[in-house]
Order: C-alpha cells, then sequence, then structure tokens
C-alpha cells in the first residue's frame, strides 16, 4: 500500500510528483475527491484500509494553498464503520458529503451524511484583515479583505467558542472589502480571538484571521519622556521624545493603534509648534516636535481614552519646556553695506562675497573667529556693470556672474564674468566673445530659426554649475517668461561656447526665480514663479528633476513618484545649494502671497527624499526675508536689524549636526545620568533635613534647623507627583537605551532603584514629621507673617513715588534718564530679591496668600520700568537717526529713504506698551517722530527745482529765521530749525506757487526763443514814408500754430 500523491498538470497534460504532499498513513481503495472552496479548493479522503481486515472511516483533509494534509476530528453519534470501495457525493447546498455503502467484510448499504462547511466555509473568503489588534473596548475600524464577497446582510463575528463570541453588523464594500467596527469585548478580556465573516446566513467563513484584543490604553498610566519633554529645549530644530502607552492595569502596551495627540503652544497662547508622530508598533510612539521661535512652550499631550467623549492629558501633561534660540550671532563690523533687492551672497575662499542690487560694487565679508569685517573692494580687471537678479556660481573656487538687469537703464544683459581671489587682493576677468547658436525651442506660434544668433539676455533665471560648464534656466526678458535653457560649454575661457540643450521627456513650464542646484550629474529645480492661462501669476512647488544624458542633452521628469517625505510648499527666490555629494540645501524664499520662508530643507538626490532640518518663524527674518548661503556646512543669514538700512546682523547654524545632538539616544545618554545625580542629591537633602526633627525641643530653638525640616516637607509635597514620574521616566528611558544597545545600563538602573526606595522612606516619614512638628510650625508663622505685612507696606510706598521720578518725563533727556533708570532697576531688584525670600518663607509656612498684595506690586513696577525704558530705547534710537540725517549736506538730501525710516519710527512707537501712553516720555516721543515725518515731505517739496531765491526768501519771512540755502555747508539740520512742522500751509503755499511761476518763466522763454528767430518784412505803402510790417508766411504758421 502507498500514501503517495500526484499532480496532473492539465494544461501540459503531465504528472509532477516532486512536491505532491504525502497522505497522513498507507491506505488503499479509499475514496478522494476534490471540493470548491474559497480561497483553494480542498481534497477530502475517507475509507480505505491499511493492511488486511483494518478498515478506515477517518476523514483527511488538504488544502490546496497550503498543500498540507490534516486529520479534523468528527463530531456527531453516527460515525460511520471503517470501510473500502464506497462511494460518494457532494451536496453544494447543505456543504455536505454522502457517503452510501461499501465493502467492511461485507457489503454495506446505509447512507451516511459529512457536514464539511466548517471546512469548506461559504463561497467567500477572508485574506486579511487591518487592524490586527485593538482594545477590548471595541469600535475601532476595522478593513476585512477577501473572495468573492457580495451584498447582503453582512456580518462579522468575534471569538474562539460559543461561550465568548461576539458578532456586529458589517458593510459590503466591494467584492474584495468589508468594513465595520471591532466588537466591545470587555466583558470577556483580553485576547486573541477568530474573525470570521457570513453573508446573508450561508455560513462563516472558515480562514484563520485572529484579532488580539488588548485592555484599553490609560493617558493616566502612560508616559512621555526624552530630550523634547526636558525642561530646555531648542527652536526651529525638531526635538523627539517617546510616549510609552500603557493599558487600564498599567502594563505597557505591546502593539500600536492607539490615538495620542501632541499640540505644543506657547506659554502666552501666540505660538504654535509642529508635531509629528510616528508608531513603532510595539506600544511606544516616536514624537518629534519643532518650534519656530525662542520662547516658553506647553507640550500638550493627550490620548483619545474610549469610552469618553474628550481627550484626556497623559500623566503629567502639560510638559514645560524652555526653548532657546540656536543661532550664533557674529559681531558685524567694517564698512556694513546697506540693505538691497536683487543681490546675491555667496560664499567663496572662507568669506563672503555680497554683489548687485546697488551701485557700491563688490563688497566682502571676513569670517575670522570673534568678529565678522565687511569691506569694500575694487577688483583688478574688467568689472561688470552694476545690476540685478542676477545669477552666481561657484566654478573652480571662483565666482561666474551671468546676466541680470543693468541698474543704469533696466536693459536685460546677457554678459558673463569671474571672480577669483588672488594673492594681492581681488579680479574680475570675462570672456573675449560670445559665440551665437542655433535655437530648436522656440515660443508657441514661431517658427525655429536656423541662423545663429547671441544668448539672450535675461533676469531671475536660474544658474547651475556642472563641472566646467554651466547651465542657465528661463529667467525673463521684456516682461516675458523665456522658453529656451542654454548652456556654456566652458565659463572661465577666453571664448564663451553657448549651445542650446536637447531637452527629453517632461517640459517644464517657463518661469522665474526659480532655485537649482546639481550634484553628481543631476540637477534639482524647485518652485519658481510662471504665467497661468488667464495671465495671472502662480508660485509653483513643482521638483523638476534634470538628467545629463550627455554634454548637450537633458531628460526631464517633473514631480517623480518616488519623491517622498516633507515635502517643501510652493515659493520662489529660495535658495538651493550643494551641501555634500548626493545631498542639496534648500532654504527660505517666498510664498505667493509675499512672505517670506525661514525654513531649510535637505534632499538625497539619490532616493529624493526630502527631510525639513529647520522651521523657524518667519518673523524673524522680516518682511524681505534674509540672504542665505552655507559656510563651513553651516547656514548663514545676512540681515539688518529691526529699523536699519544696513546688513549689520549676521548669524550661523548647523541644523543638521544640532539636529543630530538631540536624537534621543544621543541626548538622553548624558541627560539620564544628570538626572539621576540631581535626583539622588534631592533625597540626600530631603532625608538629612527631616532627620533634624527626632529632636523637636532642639527643634524649637533653631530657626535655621526648623527651616530645613520646613522645606523639606514643602519640597516633599511641590516634587511629590513630580519625582514618581521623573523614576518612571528614567526606567522607560533606560530600557530603551539597553533595548537599543546603546549603552551599557545596569549600573545606572541599581542606582536608579536605590534613590527609588529611598524616596518611598521619604514618603512615607513625610506625614509623622508634618505632625509633630505642626506647634512649633504655628508659633513661627505668626512672626513670619508680621514681617511680610511690614514688607508690602514699604512696596506700595515706593510704587506710590514711582511715577514721580524724573525719567518719566521727556524733558529729561535720555543721557540723564538712562542712570535714573539703572537705580530704579537696582532699587526693584533688592526689593525682589527681599519678596523672594519671604515668598519662600510664606510658601514653607503655607502663607502665600499673605505675600499676593506686594508680589503684584513688584510685578507691576517691572512691567512700568520695562515699558518706560522701551520708550527711553525707542527715543535715543529715533534722535540718533535724526542727527544722522540733520548733518545731511542740502544737495545730498533723499527724502524717499528718511520718509520710509521715520514711517517705521511711527509703527515703533505705535508699538509701544499701551501702559505707558498717557506719560509725558511716550508723549514727547511721539510728538517728535510725528514732527520729522510731517517735516520730510515738505523738505521734498523745498527741493523743488523751481525754488528761487525770492520764494526762499518768502520762507524767511514766514518763518521768521534767516539762512542761505546757497551756503555749500547748509545742512538739513539748518532747514529743520525753521520748525518746519508748524508752517506745513504756508511751506506749500511757497512751493505751489514757485511751481506756478516756473511753468510760467518755461512758457515766457519758450515765447522769446520762438519770436527771436522771426524775421519781418518792411514794405513801403505806396508813394507815402509809410512802411508795412509783414511776417514771412512759415513764420506766421508757426505762431498761429502757438497761439
Amino acid at each position: 500500500m502507498l500514501h503517495d500523491s500526484f499532480v496532473l498538470d492539465l494544461a501540459s497534460m503531465t504528472w509532477q510528483a516532486d512536491g505532491a504532499p504525502l497522505l497522513p498513513s498507507d491506505v488503499c481503495n479509499n475514496v478522494c475527491d476534490g471540493i470548491e472552496s474559497v480561497p483553494f479548493h480542498k481534497v477530502f479522503s475517507f475509507g480505505g484500509k491499511k493492511g488486511m481486515m483494518q478498515y478506515m472511516n477517518i476523514v483527511d483533509v488538504m488544502d490546496c494553498g497550503m498543500q498540507v494534509w490534516s486529520t479534523p476530528s468528527a463530531e456527531g453519534s453516527n460515525v460511520p464503520c471503517g470501510r473500502e470501495d464506497t462511494a460518494w457525493a457532494y451536496d453544494t447546498k447543505t456543504s455536505s458529503l454522502l457517503v452510501f455503502g461499501g465493502w467492511a467484510s461485507r457489503w454495506l448499504g446505509d447512507l451516511v451524511k459529512l457536514n464539511c462547511a466548517a471546512i469548506i466555509g461559504p463561497p467567500y473568503a477572508c485574506t486579511s484583515m487591518s487592524p490586527q489588534a485593538g482594545p477590548v473596548f471595541g469600535e475601532k475600524d476595522m478593513v476585512i479583505k477577501g473572495l468573492r464577497f457580495k451584498p447582503g446582510k453582512v456580518q462579522v463575528r468575534f471569538g474562539n467558542t460559543e461561550k465568548n463570541q461576539v458578532v456586529v453588523d458589517a458593510e459590503y464594500i466591494d467584492n474584495e472589502t468589508i468594513h465595520c467596527k471591532t466588537a466591545n469585548y470587555e466583558q470577556f478580556g483580553p485576547m486573541p480571538v477568530d474573525v470570521k465573516v457570513s453573508i446573508n446566513g450561508e455560513g462563516w467563513t472558515v480562514n484563520k484571521l485572529v484579532f488580539n484584543y488588548f485592555a484599553n490604553t490609560a493617558a493616566r498610566n502612560s508616559m512621555a519622556f526624552g530630550p523634547g519633554v526636558l525642561p530646555k529645549v531648542i527652536s526651529g530644530v525638531e526635538v523627539p521624545f517617546h510616549i510609552q502607552a500603557r493599558d487600564t492595569i498599567n502594563e505597557r502596551r505591546t502593539s500600536g493603534g492607539d490615538n495620542f495627540s501632541v499640540r505644543i503652544v506657547s506659554a502666552d497662547g501666540l505660538v504654535t509648534g509642529d508635531a509629528r508622530i510616528t508608531d513603532l508598533q510595539d506600544g511606544r510612539y516616536e514624537v518629534h516636535y519643532s518650534v519656530p521661535k525662542a520662547a516658553s512652550y506647553l507640550v500638550h499631550i493627550s490620548h483619545a481614552d474610549l469610552g469618553g467623549n474628550e481627550s484626556v492629558p497623559l500623566r503629567g501633561s502639560p510638559f514645560k519646556v524652555h526653548a532657546t534660540d540656536p543661532w550664533t550671532q557674529h559681531r558685524v563690523l567694517g564698512s556694513i553695506p546697506g540693505r538691497r533687492k536683487g543681490a546675491t551672497l555667496s560664499e567663496l575662499d572662507g568669506e563672503l562675497v555680497l554683489y548687485g542690487g546697488d551701485t557700491c560694487g563688490l563688497v566682502v565679508c571676513s569670517t575670522s573667529p570673534g568678529e565678522w569685517r565687511w569691506s569694500s573692494v575694487t577688483p583688478s580687471g574688467p568689472a561688470p556693470g552694476d545690476r540685478i537678479q542676477h545669477s552666481v556660481i561657484i566654478v573652480q573656487n571662483q565666482l561666474v556672474l551671468f546676466g541680470g538687469a543693468s541698474l543704469s537703464d533696466g536693459t536685460e544683459l546677457a554678459d558673463m564674468f569671474w571672480l577669483k581671489k588672488t594673492q594681492g587682493g581681488w579680479a574680475w576677468g570675462c570672456p573675449k566673445s560670445h559665440t551665437p547658436y542655433v535655437r530648436h525651442t522656440v515660443a508657441p506660434g514661431q517658427e525655429p530659426i536656423d541662423t545663429p544668433k547671441p544668448v539672450t539676455g535675461r533676469l531671475a533665471h536660474t544658474a547651475v554649475a556642472l563641472d566646467q560648464q554651466m547651465l542657465v534656466i528661463y529667467g525673463e526678458k521684456s516682461g516675458s517668461l523665456l522658453t529656451e535653457p542654454c548652456i556654456v560649454e566652458s565659463v572661465i575661457a577666453q571664448v564663451a561656447n553657448w549651445i542650446e540643450p536637447i531637452l527629453r521627456g517632461d517640459v517644464p513650464a517657463p518661469r522665474k526665480g526659480a532655485a537649482a542646484a546639481a550634484t553628481g550629474g543631476t540637477i534639482i529645480m524647485l518652485g519658481g514663479t510662471t504665467i497661468n492661462e488667464s495671465e495671472q501669476p502662480v508660485v509653483l512647488d513643482e521638483l523638476v528633476v534634470f538628467g545629463m544624458e550627455s554634454p548637450n542633452s537633458l531628460v526631464c521628469t517633473i514631480n517623480p513618484s518616488s519623491a517622498s517625505g516633507s515635502r517643501p510648499p510652493a515659493r520662489t527666490g529660495a535658495t538651493m545649494l550643494e551641501y555634500s555629494p548626493g545631498q542639496l540645501f534648500l532654504y527660505g524664499g517666498f510664498s505667493a502671497d509675499g512672505k517670506p520662508f525661514n525654513d531649510a530643507y535637505l534632499l538625497d538626490v539619490t532616493t529624493l527624499a526630502w527631510k525639513r532640518v529647520y522651521n523657524g518663524h518667519p518673523d524673524l527674518v522680516g518682511s524681505q526675508g534674509a540672504m542665505a548661503t552655507l559656510l563651513d556646512g553651516k547656514l548663514v543669514l545676512i540681515n539688518s536689524s529691526a529699523g536699519s538700512p544696513k546688513l549689520d546682523c549676521a548669524c550661523s547654524l548647523d541644523p543638521i549636526g544640532l539636529a543630530a545632538s538631540y536624537s534621543f539616544t544621543t541626548r538622553m545618554k548624558t541627560e539620564v545620568n544628570t538626572l539621576l545625580e540631581n535626583l539622588e542629591a534631592w533625597a540626600d537633602k530631603q532625608t538629612i533635613s527631616m532627620e533634624l526633627a527626632q529632636n523637636l525641643e532642639k527643634l524649637g530653638q533653631n530657626f535655621d534647623s526648623l527651616l530645613k525640616v520646613m522645606d523639606a516637607l514643602y519640597q516633599v509635597k511641590l516634587k511629590k507627583s513630580e519625582n514618581d514620574l521623573l523614576i518612571e521616566q528614567l526606567r522607560e528611558t533606560l530600557r530603551t537605551l539597553a533595548a537599543d544597545k546603546i549603552m551599557p545600563t545596569t549600573k545606572l538602573e541599581k542606582r536608579l532603584e536605590d534613590v527609588a526606595h529611598k524616596w518611598d522612606d521619604i514618603k512615607k516619614v513625610q506625614p509623622q514629621v508634618k505632625s509633630n512638628v505642626e506647634p512649633i510650625q504655628a508659633n513661627q508663622a505668626d512672626k513670619i507673617r508680621e514681617d511680610i505685612e511690614a514688607f508690602t507696606a514699604r512696596v506700595l510706598q515706593y510704587k506710590a513715588v514711582f511715577h514721580t521720578k524724573l525719567f518719566y518725563k521727556h524733558c529729561t533727556g535720555a543721557a540723564a534718564a538712562y542712570p535714573l533708570l539703572d537705580t530704579a532697576a537696582s532699587e526693584l531688584a533688592k526689593l525682589r530679591k527681599e519678596c523672594i525670600q519671604f515668598a519662600e518663607l510664606a510658601s514653607i509656612f503655607e502663607l502665600t496668600d499673605a505675600m499676593a498684595p506686594a508680589d503684584a506690586a513688584i510685578r507691576e513696577l517691572y512691567e512700568d520700568l520695562v515699558s518706560v525704558k522701551d520708550v527711553w530705547d525707542c527715543t535715543m534710537m529715533c534722535e540718533v537717526q535724526f542727527q544722522a540725517w540733520r548733518k545731511t549736506l542740502w544737495s545730498n538730501i533723499s527724502t524717499e529713504e528718511m520718509e520710509e525710516g521715520a514711517k517705521n519710527f511711527v509703527k515703533e512707537v505705535k508699538a509701544l506698551p499701551k501702559r505707558i501712553r498717557d506719560e509725558d516720555v511716550f508723549r514727547g516721543l511721539d510728538g517728535m517722530v510725528k514732527n520729522f515725518l510731517v517735516s520730510v515731505p515738505l523738505v521734498a517739496d523745498l527741493r523743488s527745482p523751481a525754488m528761487r531765491d525770492r520764494h526762499w526768501r518768502l520762507l524767511m519771512e514766514a518763518t521768521q529765521v534767516s539762512f542761505n540755502v546757497q551756503d555749500p555747508g547748509f545742512k538739513l539740520d539748518d532747514l529743520l530749525a525753521l520748525q518746519l512742522h508748524k508752517f506745513e500751509d504756508e511751506v506749500g503755499e511757497i512751493v505751489d506757487r514757485a511751481q506756478k511761476e516756473e511753468k510760467m518763466e518755461l512758457g515766457l522763454q519758450k515765447l522769446e526763443e520762438s519770436w527771436t528767430k522771426v524775421s519781418f518784412q518792411f514794405t513801403r505803402h505806396k508813394d507815402t514814408n509809410v512802411y508795412t510790417v509783414k511776417m514771412a508766411e512759415e513764420d506766421f504758421e508757426v505762431r498761429w500754430g502757438n497761439t
């Protein structure tokens, strides 16, 4: 007898024995048949004999998908006897096998029915489900995938036996999808259960799907730990922390799917942070968040506990953190350049090179440690003309400049220059000629031109360095966007050979202001501004990838599907540079509404994966944004301080290195030891202090000892929840570090358990110590209250005279006000120091209500002091700038600059605290700024070329002040001495009169010039001595036309 099996391939009509499953035992004369089942057929074998007179009555089943035989147990009382040579048939309606007769040492005539529904199942099957685990409370969305589902009454059963089965209704989506809510399984508790589906009562599916019920996650037991919930973090860069989910019985969860939420809000509620949560699928959740500016924040962590309508705060939430500024501010000295638009900032040989935007030429900033110094340089060689919106790239440690718009006449330029540093300074160079080339890309509606033409001048284009080549992409000319890219074969050569590359693949829309860079032969372009079908500008978020097929051939892909990560939003005017081989760095730019971005991204060009590495608040860079470049792998920003027209701010940041230093493992390797040491020292201190209470008689006679005991009691009460949480956080941190094999943690774990036991002992003795010292505490509390009341009276008396101090008077002047402010600050500091000492005593002796009046008064005094100092700071800033403008010679005055600056000062004044606006010091500043703002337009009017000496005399008569505007040393201060803001109407009338008289003068001059050229003819009238005057015909026509 045999127990082998063979498979006949009906397509090729060949038998296959290899891999065919063997029957459980040798058998012959059995009956075997295949029955359709979903997802795989089942093969049934019944009866037969395994030896002489050894008849079998077992049923073997093989799943054709798993290719494994099994022998399920048969239930029921009418089990047929063993037999061979039987006959059977399958009834599809009842999912039953009908067995008739056979031989068992005699011929049999019985008919037996075997119900196979539990094995064959209905004509549909389940293949997978998501999620595969959930809380016992149920009500989680579940999607079941399968085969041959059909519309009808769909039910899903959760359970293993009849005693713990729960059935829920489900929704048919399509023939492969069913949707339902998980069943409430609280009555049975957490366990793995089978999930089966029935449609229209046809029976339950037989495929084994297991759903793991777990105890519900409880926010009160779950905890957060890691760098992101420590007291000190940084702004702009992501900081992480972990959440360990725990259930209602305080057991660690081992699967994911929880609904945690993280919200970061500044303490004043005005600023929010960004957070992302990654489910690690093992009960832990990794959270990364960033905050946009330095400030104090609250990190709110909550969980939607099942059974409740609202999210429940996590244990310890909200966590108080203070984010510091990560930027390194550099001291800027030298000939600081003015702020300008359309300029470029580059790093060349360790120095910052600023070019364009005004007529100041080239400005270089040395970046030596300690101070950064600007200097204007005049390179040798042929210098480029002043321009804006040009492009620069770095090739072979030389800066290559191309195109832009001329500052003199706005012409789009097509020239190219290179700049290099020499032993003697700096030197410009340029090609002697540019070769024309043939275009094969033309604008819609135009015909190709075979005649070579010079490279097209353009502005707001993008340039990319490709080894020795430079690729110029699009840009703008005469108000129209260009569709033509071009390549110069060698940027540093005497002849610039230009070609237009052949572009295959996707065709990007023409644009200006795009950011682009290249690494490893791949060119990346992002964003820019194009024009849509409605002739409206559109800021793009497209990621465009160019591959170099050959020196003159590019393959383009727009928004490749493989791109992933935190993709930058649409922007124009951003900076993109190569960070390292295979990585590009993107910073800043402007949104569609003109607001600046203050963020940075890193792109892995191989995988096209974006990662946001910095996210700062836009207000930190001002409305015009900051100029950016990379210096030694650090992001460098050049900007202007508030109200300054100069680029006097320079800061740097290494966002990638900083983020690495704040990773969970890197940060916690050091922090866990520091936190543990602090906890050990704190516990030792409280233990020693409480031991002093063992001698109550001595304690009553020694206030210092009583103070130590009372402070210990207060600290234990204050720190109870915090320390309990800290110990659990340290346990979870050490567990994570040990699991990741970051560092040996055995010794740290022992230290943690020792201090935890010591903390438990402190909590146990605290109630008894408190009870023992209460009588002594009561006696000292009355004395302390009297001292606090006396201190409060002194504070209120000081407050009553504070507003009468001289620094509240504008006439005091900044020079005299600042020493007075310093004195007041010193006085307040002393009061604050006393207040803190009394507040500590009040907290320890439970007298906090007694400190409220003094504390509120001192806080208000500090606010008043800060407010008045803000006014004097603004006053000083205005006076310094006004004085600088007053010294300007009459011929050099720029009223536009002064008016813009004065308007900014008005905004600064309006932004001062409202509490100070009724004071004389504020009213004086407000009047000074407004008067200057009124005077500036009057100065602009008086600079009219129509003003003559007679008009200046009229002004002197109106103001009763004499001056000489023709004096070469005449300054703006001489004119403002007239107090023009008091003579606004008179100045307007004089200037208006001058302008009208100028028009009359021009008319008279034109008439004089015209009549000077006229010829008159004198003709004698008949025979008289009278002559008639006649004008030439052509002169008459001209005169007639001018009448």
